[in-house]
């Protein structure tokens, strides 16, 4: 009688494959952070950053991912940001002064959720953005999940700025994060990040302001 072990079945679905997807780690610029996440943003990734307010300094926790990926897309071909429907207006003199590339940082804005999605879902895929980073608000866990998979597949990032209200709704998202801001400091409630506990971390948000210089 022959015995028949998992590794004999091709199409089976293993749990380990999964550690290998999100092996790699961008640093966020916040040592704080980075020490919670494990390495730093997740890549590749969904995340969401559950927020009411704007202009509090949620962007700034994307300064480490968007600069080191310009670094990289430099060297490996050119890859853009995608901006969709985005509450304020993308400055090309305040992207200068933050380290990034204008020109790789492209604008769209989408009237419908439906509009949004299959955008955000198409350019993930297609492996030509290193981001795609989105405010969008009801969402359904089939949706989150094609957005997911899209952005395992293309080998990126997509970003969801989402209310604090859907926080009460399980996700399927690699990492989830509340932002809370209190005076000069943003509160981030790590709720869900695949391979670690939840946890609170507080960061000064200007902390990121200054680019690296070669000293460093």
């Amino acid at each position: 009688m022959n015995t028949v072990t998992l590794s004999d079945i091709p199409l089976l679905w293993r749990a380990e494959s999964l550690a290998s997807t999100q092996a790699q780690y961008v640093p966020s610029g916040f040592v704080a952070l980075d020490d919670a996440l494990g390495g730093g943003w997740p890549l590749p990734s969904l995340i969401e950053l559950l927020c009411d307010e704007h202009g509090v300094g949620e962007l700034r926790l994307l300064l480490g991912l968007l600069r080191q990926g310009q670094e990289s897309s430099s060297a490996a071909g050119r890859k853009v940001v995608l901006w969709l429907s985005p509450p304020f207006e993308l400055h090309a003199i305040a992207l200068t002064q933050y380290g990034l590339v204008p020109n790789d940082h492209w604008v769209c804005s989408a009237a419908q959720p439906a509009d949004l999605q299959w955008a955000m879902t198409q350019a993930l895929r297609s492996g030509a953005c290193l981001a795609v980073i989105a405010w969008a608000r009801h969402l359904k866990p089939a949706a989150l999940r094609t957005l997911k998979l899209a952005a395992m597949t293309g080998r990126g990032v997509g970003v969801l700025f989402r209310p604090k209200s859907e926080a009460r709704l399980a996700s399927p998202a690699t990492l989830r994060i509340s932002l809370r801001c209190e005076q000069q400091t943003l509160e981030l409630s790590i709720l869900k990040m695949q391979g670690r506990r939840p946890s609170i971390v507080r960061i000064v948000p200007s902390d990121a302001d200054r680019k690296p210089s070669s000293a460093d």
